[in-house]
């Protein structure tokens, strides 16, 4: 019976040795758990790479008209009715918003302005756009013809609606009532424009490509004719 308590020590020994291999397997087990379930509350959303995704004004909801009146002193300032629509304009600071946005296209291009040096420069780059658009239709304009045009109008609509937001953000109670639907719908309009350029991008380069392709079959065809026969 000597043995009975040597033997006793080791079992209680292994079993301890099996119940900490148990306990700690269940700590790491947890931990492990712990952190999966912290990674996934702390991981933040994929954001979809999508080119165009832009942020369009928000407008006050009491502002917001979903069908334009007819009554033209309601077109004047629907809020007051006496108060000309140039003069609701008239208080809001373009000076400060150029400031915060002063490498914008929109001042450019789309700013009300009766600058005849301004209107000529703006009447000589949609001319230059026109021509490089009319290429692109004939599948005639190179890839990179085709990037550096759709960069610009990019920039046109990026900048535009960069102003709108500002606009609403900054000076949206001060916006005549009236004139809302408009720039809503500018916005719309520009936003919609940048959701489809890059498929009309894709499209115009495979326009090009297959123009080009079919081009160069026809000049081998024509070197084919105007080659002298073999001599006998």
């Amino acid at each position: 019976m000597r043995g009975s308590p040597r033997l006793a020590v080791g079992v209680v020994a292994i079993l301890f040795v099996v119940a900490v291999a148990v306990v700690l397997r269940r700590v790491n087990a947890e931990r492990a758990r712990n952190r999966t379930v912290g990674a996934a509350t702390n991981e933040k959303p994929a954001v979809p790479r999508v080119p165009n995704a832009h942020r369009t004004p928000t407008w006050r909801a009491d502002l917001d008209d979903r069908e334009p009146s007819e009554d033209q002193d309601y077109k004047a300032d629907p809020l007051n009715p006496t108060l000309d629509t140039a003069a609701a304009w008239g208080r809001i600071d373009f000076d400060e918003i150029r400031r915060a946005l002063p490498d914008s296209m929109y001042w450019k291009m789309a700013f009300p302005t009766k600058d005849p040096a301004l209107i000529a420069e703006r009447q000589r780059i949609r001319d230059e756009w026109s021509a490089q658009y009319a290429k692109i239709q004939a599948n005639t304009a190179t890839d990179e013809e085709i990037d550096a045009y759709y960069a610009a109008q990019q920039q046109l609509s990026n900048d535009y609606l960069e102003f709108l937001v500002y606009l609403a953000d900054h000076w949206g109670n001060d916006v005549p009532r009236s004139e809302i639907g408009a720039l809503k719908l500018a916005g719309q309009m520009h936003l919609a424009k940048l959701e489809e350029m890059p498929r009309r991008i894709a499209e115009a380069k495979e326009r090009h490509a297959a123009h080009e392709a079919a081009r160069q079959a026809w000049l081998e065809q024509q070197k084919q004719f105007a080659s002298p026969p073999p001599a006998n």
